[in-house]
């Protein structure tokens, strides 16, 4: 027996939401299998049935970490621009007077 992992769109244009898992020996019967459990009334437009084994996880904190800063894309890196360019803006108008 192979576990399969479900993802579920009940309405088109949603995102896949993962729904459950079912257990079954193979391919066929796993698609059999979600769709009884996860769309036996019509709650979905679209199904996805992907061998657990078939997923990838990614635990290490070093590879999720961005390779570059992008700190000036949050917020806070933008009221500081803003702040910086007010300074600037406010010494050049006082060196014109």
């Amino acid at each position: 027996m192979h576990v399969y992992e479900v993802f579920r769109q009940e309405a088109e244009g949603e995102s896949m939401r993962h729904v459950g898992n079912v257990d079954a020996p193979d391919d066929e019967l796993a698609l059999q299998y979600a769709r009884e459990v996860y769309s036996r009334r019509g709650e979905a437009t679209r199904l996805w049935v992907v061998p657990r084994a078939a997923i990838v996880e990614i635990v290490d904190p070093d590879f999720l970490r961005p390779p570059l800063d992008h700190g000036y894309r949050m917020g806070e890196a933008y009221r500081v621009t803003v702040m910086k360019r007010r300074q600037i803006t406010g010494k050049e108008a006082s060196r014109d007077a």
